[in-house]
């Protein structure tokens, strides 16, 4: 039982949590519940929909963690599409207390089903949506973005850390037109002359910014400028680009290979994926701990972290360079 009471983060409980569910679900709830009152945790009622108590309290000890760390930032519950027509849909998953996360405004912390935005985003078309950690970003047919959620790090890109329970215009933007944006705990965005932004947490060098500060504004990374960037990834703590000549680039945490090099050492400005050389990628995209790619013949490669098979190659086994992914016909 006391096991519980060591673990240093929220992730080891839920580990610790599934390992002990083998045996009896009660050792998991109480083992839980004493890591979160020696730390002073006050936990929420448990919903009522709710059938798993572990799951739920795995995820509320998750959510007070990464508060006490840091100002309000949790993430991965909520979705958000766009509709026909340009409107705003957004539902989240499971229950949630975060302020502004769905940006239906003040008091909306749930949703069953996905539910039209109230916000005409200035009247404009919704074109495309990316759901961060713990916020939102829609791109607009006139080529503007709005952002919403948790403002931690300057991740809305508002010049604060302010929380925004509604879409606000990204008004740093003024003047330029925007193709693309995505959402991690940080954010991206690809300007139509082809430039890459970014703001948000910089940890780890995921901004690419050449050091580990965090951008309350958006900033342009200067490494990736004349080389017409056509697609980006936001993922926990890496990112990449995919530039018009089908070139891949990621910079950000390294650990398990997951920017492609060989190696797991961190990279503070892109850095071109060599292996992916002479193929022609199409889209990308960066996970938590891996990445993948897909090139112009449908094949589709994947590197970095393996756990659970995540990375398609049948076994969980980390990989520090590309590898296509065997044994399936591209296009099916």
């Amino acid at each position: 039982m006391r096991v519980f009471s060591r673990c240093e983060s929220p992730l080891d409980i839920a580990r610790v949590a599934a390992v002990s569910l083998l045996f009896h679900d009660s050792l998991a709830e109480e083992g839980i519940r004493l890591w979160v009152r020696e730390r002073g945790y006050e936990l929420p009622a448990q919903p009522e929909d709710e059938s798993c108590t572990v799951r739920w309290l795995c995820f509320s000890a998750l959510l007070r963690e990464t508060r006490r760390r840091g100002r309000r930032q949790a993430g991965g519950t909520a979705s958000s599409a766009t509709a026909r027509g340009g409107s705003c849909r957004v539902a989240v998953r499971m229950w949630d207390d975060v302020q502004g996360l769905l940006g239906h405004g003040n008091g909306v912390r749930r949703l069953r089903t996905p539910t039209r935005h109230p916000s005409t985003l200035g009247g404009e078309r919704a074109v495309s949506v990316s759901a961060g950690r713990g916020h939102s970003l829609a791109l607009t047919a006139d080529g503007s973005v709005w952002s919403w959620g948790f403002g931690a790090f300057g991740k809305l890109g508002h010049g604060d850390e302010e929380d925004q329970w509604q879409p606000k215009k990204v008004e740093a933007f003024a003047g330029q037109r925007l193709i693309a944006v995505s959402g991690g705990r940080f954010s991206l965005a690809i300007t139509a002359d082809g430039a890459v932004w970014s703001w948000g947490l910089g940890d780890f060098g995921r901004l690419g910014h050449g050091g580990y500060q965090n951008q309350l504004l958006l900033k342009e990374v200067e490494a990736l400028a004349g080389r017409h960037v056509v697609a980006v990834s936001a993922g926990e703590t890496h990112s990449l680009a995919l530039t018009a000549d089908g070139s891949v680039w990621s910079w950000g945490y390294g650990s398990r290979g997951m920017l492609g090099h060989g190696d797991q050492q961190d990279q503070l400005l892109p850095k071109k994926v060599e292996t992916l050389a002479g193929q022609r990628v199409l889209p990308v995209s960066a996970g938590q701990r891996h990445s993948t790619a897909i090139i112009a013949d449908g094949a589709d490669f994947t590197w970095g972290k393996g756990r659970c098979g995540c990375l398609g190659h049948g076994d969980d086994l980390s990989k520090l360079l590309p590898k296509k992914i065997e044994g399936w016909a591209p296009g099916l």
